[in-house]
């Protein structure tokens, strides 16, 4: 009995370690693994990213504005030029359908935040001052001198104020496109939580790009919001959402965030300028809508329409849609070119 207790003990023992070498070989065998498909992801990543630098080079032009370089695309002919600023994380492709269309009656001009797309990053701490001034200094470097009509969407509505608040002398009619409004934050500081939020998702977010996951995600057929976007703006877009650069860049955008808005506070009215506030028509609220007739109450000149069926990112993005804004956009290029006001 005793030696037959002894062989099943000695038994039990002998698959137990059978089971622990059965398991040190997995775990040795799945870490072999991933390693693999990391080493594989950042060869085809680097891969990847060289093909986008060689078929997307910058369609504008590359402009030093004191130790580094932002990118700044013009097109058509006339004045006032249009800025067009992006929203957050956004550059000048987001624009490919509105700004096609404004080129057909005057000089549109959209440019890459210090950082972004083919602009290079800015040694400096980014801030709402600090964007500004690189912008005046890019269109002082590129020779694009105004008068100007600036157009802002979200955040870019923020940059935009602050252009006509520091060279108001250049500014004859803004556009505000879907804009946040300061106070918003101030009443609700969990915004700014959120967006701490998301910068942990980011770093995960960029470990995946640096493996190559975001040009897999698109090669295979994934979209994203800008799925509707104008070509070849659509493929740059893809391009760069797939860089660990860009993820740097709008994190680095969300980190300056809380400031950005603070400092916003500050700013004053715009006077009589001609300005048209376009609100997206879905996902509204009682205290959106209010903060949107505040922002068209900056002007003594003003008109507010929303744009039914838009969501934030489809004013842009969406064809009908941005086709809606273009035209707003130019009425608003009218009424600087004749004088004429925008209210009824």
């Amino acid at each position: 009995t005793k030696l037959k207790e002894m062989k099943n003990k000695m038994n039990n023992q002998t698959r137990m370690q059978r089971m622990l070498n059965f398991i040190k070989r997995g775990i040795i065998w799945t870490v072999l693994g991933v390693l693999l498909l990391a080493i594989a992801g950042t060869i085809y990543q680097t891969a990847a990213s060289e093909a986008d630098q060689r078929n997307f080079p910058p369609p504008g032009n590359l402009i030093d504005v004191g130790g580094f370089k932002m990118h700044i695309n013009c097109m058509g002919a006339g004045s006032p030029t249009v800025i067009l600023e992006a929203m957050s994380g956004g550059a000048s492709p987001y624009w490919g359908w509105i700004q096609p269309e404004i080129a057909k009656q005057t000089r549109v001009c959209a440019y890459d935040r210090a950082g972004f797309y083919w602009s290079e990053p800015d040694p400096e701490a980014q801030s709402l001052a600090r964007t500004v001034r690189n912008l005046h200094t890019l269109l002082m470097n590129a020779n694009i001198a105004g008068p100007y009509v600036l157009v802002g969407h979200s955040i870019g509505g923020v940059y935009m104020r602050q252009y006509a608040a520091d060279y108001p002398y250049d500014v004859v009619g803004v556009v505000l496109l879907d804009v946040g409004h300061p106070q918003q934050y101030k009443l609700y500081p969990e915004f700014f939580a959120e967006g701490d939020n998301y910068l942990k998702i980011l770093n995960g977010i960029k470990f995946l790009e640096h493996i190559g996951v975001g040009h897999a995600y698109f090669a295979l057929g994934g979209e994203m919001d800008f799925s509707e976007l104008a070509e070849p703006q659509k493929s740059q877009v893809k391009a760069f959402w797939a860089s660990p650069r860009y993820i740097e860049a709008q994190g680095e955008e969300i980190r300056a965030g809380r400031a950005i808005w603070t400092d916003a506070m500050e700013l004053g009215d715009l006077g009589d300028l001609p300005l048209m506030v376009i609100s997206r028509g879905l996902d509204l609220d009682h205290d959106w809508i209010s903060y949107q007739n505040e922002l068209a109450a900056l002007s003594t000149d003003n008109q507010h329409i929303i744009v039914e069926g838009a969501n934030h990112a489809g004013l842009i993005f969406n064809p009908e849609h941005a086709q809606i804004v273009s035209q707003t956009i130019l009425q608003v290029v009218g009424a600087a070119q004749t004088g004429a006001r925008l209210d009824p």
